[in-house]
């Protein structure tokens, strides 16, 4: 209930007039109860035509007037909601997109699939409906003192009926929240599966002999449709006792009425809009008691959503310098990832002058790839500097900072749009001459000739039309947009051909003629051999510099 509450807080004007609004509502629909008592006292006892219209010219003009006020209801919940519900979806995106790397890394990756679906959840718990009939809930004590002034002893048994309610939903909603959770949980576990079937097909046809994955989908499956037959089972359950109650409360009031108007304490017509009464008092108690499900589902996905509060959002802002030259230094680094027993490294030391070139080696998992991210500021060190022309890299702004480097990342990521957008991505005020240039340099010119669209062929749609060394080509077309200074090349060769291959080297070569700082990380000879200095991440927990004639291979 937290967050119903927060939306309260937010806006109490709105909360005020919706408030207001029930209470007309619900005070016009004691109108029908009313029509019906003096009907069957007034109008059939003495059988006036003009007290039939009247009665009757009344109710329907209270009824319009009830319709009005629960619009107007509807319509106040909604603009209540709107504005949480907009900050909720562009936010949880907004920290997903630009929340620090190694905060995000610790929320794992299925779990970060749900987030989006949790909202969705959350604004389901709380469209406007289910506001209004928390808003009606209260007003519940309104037909329960009317039908006191008719019955003290009739709303004394409409009181129990609405306290064993109220309990059932306790039990229910206790019942709920654990099998809900353990719902979420099943899911994930099923949303990675699926995920792992989906992009990983050819792998299933040659390996998968066994169907392991069948099997655990399988597994996955039986456990999911179980618990959502539990849910289901606990939700009818609860609708059947709803109704119950309602129909013992019927009972119970005429069979306690009869009596009071046997005994000439009531008549007729009061007894049955008591009943009414009673009726009314109940519903919104028992539509309350229907919310649960959506209510712990939110409850949940909020909970879920609070793992972002701990996210550190990347500053936008800092030091933007004039240009960069191309000057690094590396001081004292270290980095450690939560839960690894040793630091990858730590007392890194290099500098870098503009114009030189270092090639960073190691085997797999020795953090070349983590070392390019500490130097692209996507992470941040456990202890030491990283300077650019002498600023520390946190002072920098990280927008600037990323548009002075020539970045190819090891894994060729993409943006859901078109090749000629993800290039541009990079630099959108890359102009034509730059956008072919970037296209020749990293050799993408003839793959895109001999695509149908072009620039304009979308890379979500492309799994079957592009290999990898493809890929890896419209990755270094983006890379060599940005212009920037210092270069950072993360195994550039790893997945190319003979002539793939060529195309690096020579880049590589007229990139250091044209006076960039060149970092390349990669087990490739041909790229180590003509570096003038080495650093081996393979020696642990502080690597060695090596220069060109040391004996590294």
């Amino acid at each position: 209930m937290r967050e119903l509450f927060i939306r309260f807080a937010r806006h109490p004007f709105i909360t005020l007039e919706l408030f207001v609004a029930s209470f007309f509502a619900n005070g016009l629909g004691l109108a029908s109860t009313l029509y019906i008592i003096l009907l069957l006292n007034r109008y059939v006892s003495h059988g006036v035509d003009a007290t039939l219209f009247t009665l009757t010219a009344g109710v329907c003009l209270a009824a319009l007037f009830e319709y009005g006020f629960r619009r107007i209801r509807s319509r106040l919940a909604a603009t209540m909601g709107a504005k949480r519900n907009w900050e909720l979806i562009t936010g949880t995106f907004d920290i997903i997109t630009k929340g620090k790397i190694k905060a995000l890394d610790a929320i794992p990756q299925r779990a970060r699939q749900e987030l989006i679906k949790g909202v969705n959840s959350i604004e389901d718990a709380y469209k406007p409906s289910n506001l209004t009939a928390l808003f009606d809930l209260p007003f519940s004590l309104l037909f329960v003192w009317v039908l006191f002034l008719l019955s003290p002893l009739l709303s004394v048994i409409a009181i129990c009926f609405m306290i064993l309610m109220l309990l059932l939903a306790s039990l229910s909603q206790y019942r709920l929240r654990s099998r809900i959770k353990r719902l979420t949980s099943i899911s994930i576990q099923g949303n990675g599966i699926f995920a792992a079937a989906s992009q990983a097909s050819d792998t299933l046809r040659l390996f998968d002999r066994s169907d392991l994955l069948v099997k655990r989908w399988k597994s996955n499956a039986k456990q999911f449709l179980n618990q959502r037959r539990l849910i289901s089972d606990n939700q009818d359950a609860l609708q059947n006792q709803t109704k119950m109650l309602q129909t013992f409360l019927s009972i119970a009031i005429y069979a306690v009425g009869a009596k009071l108007v046997v005994q000439g304490e009531l008549n007729v017509g009061l007894l049955i809009g008591a009943n009414i009464l009673a009726a009314r008092a109940l519903g919104p108690v028992g539509r309350f008691a229907q919310l649960n499900d959506a209510f712990i589902s939110a409850s949940q996905a909020m909970e879920r959503i609070r793992l972002l509060e701990n996210v550190e959002i990347e500053k936008d802002s800092g030091i933007a310098l004039q240009s960069y030259q191309g000057d690094l230094t590396v001081r004292d680094l270290a980095f450690q990832y939560p839960g690894m027993s040793q630091p990858l490294f730590e007392s890194l030391n290099f500098e870098m002058k503009p114009g030189s070139v270092l090639v960073v080696t190691g085997a797999n998992g020795t953090g070349k790839t983590t070392l390019v991210r500490l130097l692209a500021g996507l992470l941040d060190p456990d202890r030491g500097q990283i300077l650019a022309d002498g600023v520390e890299l946190r002072q920098l702004s990280p927008a600037w900072w990323r548009s002075n480097l020539t970045l190819l990342p090891q894994e060729s990521g993409f943006l859901p749009a078109t090749i000629g957008e993800n290039i541009m991505a990079a630099n959108p005020q890359l102009e034509t001459e730059g956008l072919n240039y970037v296209i020749q340099e990293s050799g993408l010119a003839e793959i895109i000739d001999k695509t149908p669209q072009g620039l304009d062929t979308p890379l979500t749609a492309t799994a079957g039309l592009f290999s990898v060394g493809h890929r890896k080509r419209i990755a270094l077309a983006r890379a060599l947009a940005t212009g920037g200074k210092l270069v950072l090349f993360d195994d550039p060769v790893e997945g190319l051909d003979a002539k793939g291959c060529q195309i690096i080297y020579t880049l590589l070569l007229n990139l250091s003629r044209a006076g960039h700082t060149i970092i390349v990380f990669t087990q490739d000879p041909n790229i180590i051999k003509s570096a003038t200095r080495v650093l081996d991440l393979n020696v642990k927990p502080v690597p060695t510099i090596h220069n060109r004639e040391d004996k590294i291979m």
